[in-house]
Order: structure tokens, then sequence, then C-alpha cells
């Protein structure tokens, strides 16, 4: 049986990365599944440079509205930083398992060949609109995703809709 991933933060006076850290930590992390805890323990030392510059960066209210430009941006801040490739695939495939774990999100992860074309088309509105479009969870999405994870499809929606 896995074991629920036991990790404290401190707020750090950065109200958007503290917003941001403390749902990661509460929704997220601390149930989420997968590899041994130290594992778990190093993927989120990794995410926790991508909420800081997400927070820097974007600012987003919550943790569910990661979207794939903000992803996008942060390949172009690293590249700019001096990073190689070989390191920044794998904080995307960190990236894409804990936007994954994430209850309820509003984006899918795009495959890491969108994600270069947009970080190279940034600057380009119409293309990152139809990216973001294209990945966004609709409740029909939504309700695929639960009914291939084995949930109750008729738990996907919440009531009244």
């Amino acid at each position: 049986m896995a074991r629920m991933l036991r990790i404290q933060w401190k707020p750090t006076g950065n109200e958007a990365y503290d917003r941001l850290l403390g749902q990661f930590v509460e929704r997220v992390a601390r149930y989420a599944r997968g590899g041994s805890i130290q594992t778990r323990v190093r993927k989120y030392e990794r995410y926790r440079a991508f909420l800081r510059f997400l927070a820097a960066q974007f600012g987003p209210q919550d943790i569910r509205n990661i979207q794939p430009r903000h992803v996008a941006a942060y390949i172009a801040h690293r590249r700019r930083a001096g990073v190689q490739e070989k390191t920044i695939l794998a904080e995307l495939s960190i990236i894409r398992w804990w936007h994954n774990q994430i209850p309820w999100r509003k984006y899918e992860m795009p495959d890491n060949k969108t994600l270069f074309e947009l970080e190279e088309r940034l600057d380009d509105k119409t293309f990152s609109e139809e990216v973001r479009y294209r990945y966004k969870i609709t409740h029909t999405r939504r309700k695929r995703l639960i009914s291939k994870s084995g949930g109750p499809v008729r738990e996907s929606l919440p009531a009244g809709r």
C-alpha cells in the first residue's frame, strides 16, 4: 500500500507562490500515488521550481488553471538559462506527472512536440489560443477521463448541470 507523502511547507511571503504551493501540497502532493516516497519527494522538489516560475510570471489563482502556454513559457525560461534539452525533457516529465495528479484540472498537458512548438510561437496569440482550446477539458472529455479510470461516470458533472 502506497503511503501518503508527508511534506510541510511554510509561507515565503510571496502571495502567489504561497497560494500555489499551498494548494499543491494540500490537494495534490500528499495524495499522489506512484513510485517510492523518495522519488515523489525528488519530483516535488523539482516541481516547486516550476511553481515558483509560474507564480512570478503568471500568478494563477488556482493550481487547476495551469495551461500549456505556462509550460511552454517555462521551457523558454529554462532555455534562456542555458539548461540542456535532456534536463528540460526530464522536467517536462515531472511537470506532466504532477499535472496528471491534479484533481479537476482544467487543461490536459500536450505532448512534447506541441509544447516545443508552442514555446517557439508564444507571441502568436492565435496559435496559443488554438492550443489552449484544443487541450481544455470539457465536461464530455471529463466524463471520458473518469470512465477510463474506472470511476463512476455519474459523478463526473457537478449537481444541477
